[in-house]
């Protein structure tokens, strides 16, 4: 994963930027210190990277801690020196700061600090979702080993219903296996002998349900084949082009996925790329473009309602291509609405879902199945050294006062080679 960071902007942190340009990290850039609360409320940072000179008076050390209570999925770095040590030692003690980075400031040395600390973040979001799980299956066990609910036959299940339902819900819930399966069984016991006993005639819907079936669980083969390659695939993309030839991937994959809006009657609003990038490049696999594009935007589809807009929208900022995808949040079975902070991460775990339902409408289009979807996004961004994160934000878009989900990807920009 590439960090995402926010700097305080000020001569003391002017270097700091041309390093994590050096190594590819994006940053956005904010001039004064109370944009500070503003900016990680509408958008999402791994780090906030601020001078130890430029927080040592009283309401800077204030906001410290206000900021590390209100977004503890942020980390607060600070740029320090020899001289400030015991101003340096203090923000750690009272944990308004996380880790701090020692001038003189090189690349490797950030690179270092800001890695390990983007491991603890991704550790400690991992350990809170494991005791929530961990609680989850203590309560099913006391819930199972009940003597009361026992004796009564209120509760019947096991641990293994939960296994056995997570395969349900990634093998043979929908068309597939499951319904090939079920379609097989009535190809059996429907086919009439002739009377010479040599040949079976079939009814022609249950040969035309057959067909139908094949081809979806064909599809779902061909979808573990592709999603095979990309996990077995490590290389690091080097291949450059213009930013251009992802507007047209994208142009390409609507309407290849046309028939897929029309299902709820749904419309997209593509931005252009913006003119300041002209010029510039980023890493680019047009075929594994293809696949985060595909099922980025289904994703979106799939969880819109009928008659939604949702809107991809290109920014440029500082030194990345910023491109947004945004469609309405709608309230999950546990009372959350679209993707709840502490699920942000997870989300691009293999077979993570936050709601099991499945929409059987849009197999046929689908590329990467079985909850591995934003995984493999994940996983080919990282390929082309480039972030990829998904959260609520406000809506700003649309008249009703409620949430959106933003799948935010962001690609380095390159130089052109001369």
């Amino acid at each position: 994963m590439i960090p995402h960071c926010l700097i305080l902007e000020s001569k003391n942190t002017k270097l700091i930027a041309e390093l994590l340009k050096e190594i590819d990290y994006t940053f956005e850039r904010v001039s004064l210190l109370e944009e500070i609360h503003k900016t990680l409320e509408d958008g999402k940072f791994h780090f906030l990277i601020l001078h130890v000179n430029d927080i040592e008076h009283l309401d800077a050390r204030k906001s410290l801690s206000e900021w590390t209570k209100n977004f503890p999925y942020t980390l607060i770095i600070i740029i320090t020196d020899t001289s400030k040590w015991e101003t340096t030692a203090s923000l750690l003690k009272q944990h308004s700061v996380y880790d701090y980075i020692q001038t003189p400031l090189d690349s490797s040395h950030l690179q270092f600090t800001l890695n390990r600390s983007l491991q603890y973040l991704l550790t400690k979001l991992k350990s809170q979702f494991i005791n929530e799980a961990e609680n989850h299956l203590y309560k099913r066990m006391v819930e199972i080993f009940d003597w009361k609910k026992s004796l009564l036959h209120k509760e019947n299940e096991n641990i293994a219903a939960d296994i056995i339902h997570q395969m349900n819900i990634n093998l043979f819930q929908g068309s597939g296996i499951g319904t090939l399966m079920s379609v097989v069984s009535i190809l059996i016991s429907k086919s009439k002998l002739d009377q010479e006993g040599k040949n079976y005639s079939v009814a022609k819907p249950v040969m035309d349900l057959l067909s139908e079936n094949y081809e979806a669980a064909k599809s779902m083969f061909d979808s573990m084949s592709i999603s095979q390659s990309v996990i077995d695939d490590e290389t690091i993309i080097d291949y450059k082009e213009s930013p251009t030839k992802l507007l047209d991937l994208i142009k390409q994959e609507l309407e290849t996925l046309n028939e897929a809006l029309n299902i709820k009657s749904q419309k997209v609003n593509l931005s252009q790329i913006p003119a300041s990038a002209a010029g510039k490049k980023i890493r680019f696999h047009e075929t594994k473009l293809s696949y985060v594009i595909r099922e980025i935007f289904l994703n979106a589809i799939k969880y819109s309602k009928e008659k939604d807009v949702i809107y991809l929208i290109f920014f440029h900022k500082e030194n990345f291509l910023e491109l947004k995808v945004i469609n309405p949040a709608y309230q999950n079975n546990d009372g959350t609405s679209g993707i709840p902070e502490k699920f942000e991460s997870f989300v691009f775990e293999p077979f993570f879902r936050i709601s099991s339902v499945v929409d059987d409408s849009y197999a046929k289009f689908e590329q990467f199945r079985f909850g591995l979807g934003l995984p493999l996004v994940k996983k080919i961004m990282d390929q082309h050294q480039s972030n990829v994160q998904i959260y609520n934000i406000e809506n700003n878009f649309r008249n009703e006062n409620t949430k959106d989900v933003c799948l935010t990807i962001r690609f380095p920009l390159l130089e052109e080679e001369k």
